[in-house]
């Protein structure tokens, strides 16, 4: 997400400096969609709060959130981050809760609903 990026980390730290791949991809190509789930997705939205705000405004019909945590009781238990050094943040944590809760507190109501639902309906023409 950040320019000048260059694959140092599987789950950067710090904030995001404007420009980046993948902000310009979503942006240059009406086809291309982003996925919002697991370690990835959380990381990337958390750890700049301010340039995600924006992120998610500017690119709120072409985000898709995915649940893709591997948590059996919605807290992080089971096999989750234990054995995910690089996502040891959320050790003891239900990612796809964090990810919700964290896209509830940026983004209206409005945009809350096409991230999580009418984004995912509409790309794969799901129906209900």
């Amino acid at each position: 997400m950040s320019a000048g990026y260059a694959n140092e980390a599987a789950y950067p730290a710090g904030k995001i400096k404007p420009g980046g791949i993948t902000d310009k991809l979503l942006a240059d190509y009406p086809n291309l969609y982003g996925d919002l789930s697991a370690n990835s997705g959380n990381n990337a939205l958390s750890r700049d709060p301010e340039f995600t705000e924006g992120f998610l405004k500017r690119r709120q019909d072409k985000l898709i959130f995915g649940s893709d945590c591997g948590c059996s009781d919605g807290k992080g238990g089971g096999a989750s981050q234990q054995n995910n050094p690089g996502a040891s943040r959320l050790a003891g944590k239900c990612v796809a809760r964090e990810t919700l809760s964290l896209l509830n507190r940026t983004v209206s109501p409005a945009a809350f609903r096409k991230l999580t639902w009418e984004n995912a309906h509409r790309v794969y023409g799901l129906k209900g």
